[in-house]
């Protein structure tokens, strides 16, 4: 990773400052988000037939596998939710605001799983909780892609993943508009991540 990535990579983890991740599993790789690679989305209805599109700008968080793909690891994600973007600077600043997200007081999606599911050595599935708007939720994530190993454009072991799931916006107290504007809530995460260098070290050594 060039000096200057590797900059604007801790400055935009900078502005998600605090962040605390579980232990890595003993036998486990951890691997970084890369934000400058990734994207949050999500989807909600609109009036019953449109279908309104946005994502996240900023994110971070990590992810722990087991090499061997039997068991173990976790996932974790900070979402900046100051960061929301649906293509309409007005409609953003609303979202922001105390109606919906209420970013001054609640500046933070986070999700950490408490258990990852493995079907034939490969990660199907995250289930924990997700953390919005102040309320707690046990949230099942679907892993449709976890590929870890190979190289990213610099070198770098990386890993890419395609996570998606749902979530209901009234469970966490954010009503407004119900039911012009749905209830459920889709997520899609396409994530690029790399493999920490202190992992790498402990590894090797």
């Amino acid at each position: 990773m060039s000096i200057e990535r590797t900059r604007r990579v801790v400055a935009c983890l900078g502005v998600l400052a605090g962040v605390v991740f579980a232990p890595m599993h003993a036998r486990g790789q951890t691997y970084r988000i890369d934000p400058e690679h990734s994207t949050a989305g999500f989807a909600v209805n609109h009036f019953g037939v449109l279908r309104e599109h946005g994502q996240f700008k900023r994110a971070a968080g990590t992810i722990v596998v087991d090499p061997d793909g039997l068991a173990g690891g976790s996932i974790g994600v900070v979402i900046d939710l100051a960061s929301v973007d649906t293509g309409w600077d007005l409609r953003d600043d609303f979202l922001r605001g105390p109606t919906m997200f209420d970013v001054i007081r609640y500046p933070q999606i986070r999700f950490r799983s408490h258990h990852l599911e493995y079907r034939d050595h490969n990660v199907v599935a995250a289930d924990g909780d997700i953390t919005l708007h102040g309320v707690t939720r046990p949230l099942r994530l679907v892993v449709h892609r976890l590929a870890c190993g190979h190289k990213s454009g610099d070198g770098a072991d990386a890993c890419e993943a395609v996570v998606t799931g749902r979530l209901l916006r009234r469970d966490f107290g954010i009503s407004f508009a119900y039911p012009l504007v749905g209830d459920e809530v889709e997520l899609n995460f396409e994530i690029a991540a790399l493999r920490t260098a202190n992992d790498i070290e402990a590894h090797a050594q």
